[in-house]
């Protein structure tokens, strides 16, 4: 069903559209089709087409002929040997963060920029849009358990956000201090929100002003971009010169160490924002198939072989 979604969108279809035809939701739709667009640029390639532009289906349409000629090659089973979900180890970690704080006039910000998607799983738009108050209590204590805003959220919908983690914390509180110094603002310890207007913005870009958020139509429906942010990780990433490294990666780290520890994906999409299950799994590392599972599920060791009786123990059992 995905494949011919698909096509049908690339063929001019709406997104209204299509789903009137399959009996789905428009979001359902749009889900499908941005999905199979980002499997087939990972496991045969969309030529011209780089990973970024499978999320717009402007861009899809534009590229038509290059990606239909991958979905043929798709579903001639011609894929690519697929790369393993890349999830960062604590050294990966450290090493990040001390390579981010390198020869960097924004070493602060960018430790805790790094930090704060490890701690939340929230994307770089919603980064962008956090503000002190969905940090800080008006004490200047931090809200170990706050909230996602549907004004913040991507998805336009408010889910938990944890501030639970020590290193998180220490590098956004230093920051922040840096932040209030730079100012030359005083401040103690009665001072609401540690000197900051509450709905100030948590980060700042490198001019020292709130990142921008610009506003756009596609298809009819509201998308939100902010360039400025996406510059930040990338200048970030780029510094720290790690391969394949991304927001994503981030991201999907977060959602492996919440499936090492028992989360399942409805709580896993619960914290990233996702609502469907079939993306978180595709966050996670592949799962055995049910082969797998059941072969060898047990050996010969565990169960030994009886042994043969001999006639006097046979007489003694018929006795």
């Amino acid at each position: 069903m995905s494949i011919d979604i698909l096509k049908a969108v690339l063929a001019g279809g709406t997104y209204d559209g299509v789903a009137t035809t399959h009996g789905l939701t428009r979001t359902a739709i749009e889900h499908r089709t941005k999905r199979l667009a980002k499997l087939l640029q990972r496991q045969v390639g969309i030529a011209g087409l780089n990973p970024e532009a499978t999320g717009y289906v402007y861009k899809l349409r534009a590229s038509r002929v290059e990606v239909e000629a991958a979905l043929s090659r798709f579903e001639a089973g011609e894929t690519a040997r697929e790369v393993p979900v890349q999830v960062l180890s604590d050294k990966d970690v450290q090493m990040m963060i001390h390579r981010a704080g390198l020869r960097n006039p924004k070493a602060l910000r960018d430790m805790a920029l790094i930090h704060i998607v490890l701690a939340t799983g929230a994307r770089p738009l919603e980064v962008a849009r956090l503000e002190i108050s969905d940090y800080l209590h008006p004490d200047g204590t931090v809200r170990s358990c706050s909230e996602m805003r549907a004004g913040v959220s991507v998805n336009r919908k408010a889910r938990p956000l944890f501030f639970g983690s020590a290193p998180a914390i220490k590098a956004i509180d230093a920051y922040l201090e840096h932040r209030i110094l730079e100012s030359g603002l005083a401040r103690d310890s009665t001072t609401p929100y540690r000197g900051f207007s509450p709905d100030s913005r948590l980060f700042l870009n490198d001019a020292g002003l709130p990142y921008v958020v610009h506003y756009h139509e596609v298809e009819g429906r509201p998308r939100f971009l902010c360039r400025q942010m996406l510059d930040s990780y990338r200048k970030i990433f780029k510094r720290i010169n790690m391969h394949g490294l991304s927001a994503l990666t981030l991201r999907r780290t977060v959602a492996c160490r919440l499936d090492a520890r028992g989360a399942d994906e409805e709580q896993i999409g619960l914290i990233l924002g996702i609502t469907e299950k079939q993306a978180v799994r595709e966050l996670l590392p592949q799962r055995p198939s049910m082969i797998e599972l059941m072969t060898d599920l047990y050996t010969d060791a565990d169960f030994p072989m009886a042994q043969p009786l001999g006639d006097a123990q046979s007489d003694r059992i018929a006795g």
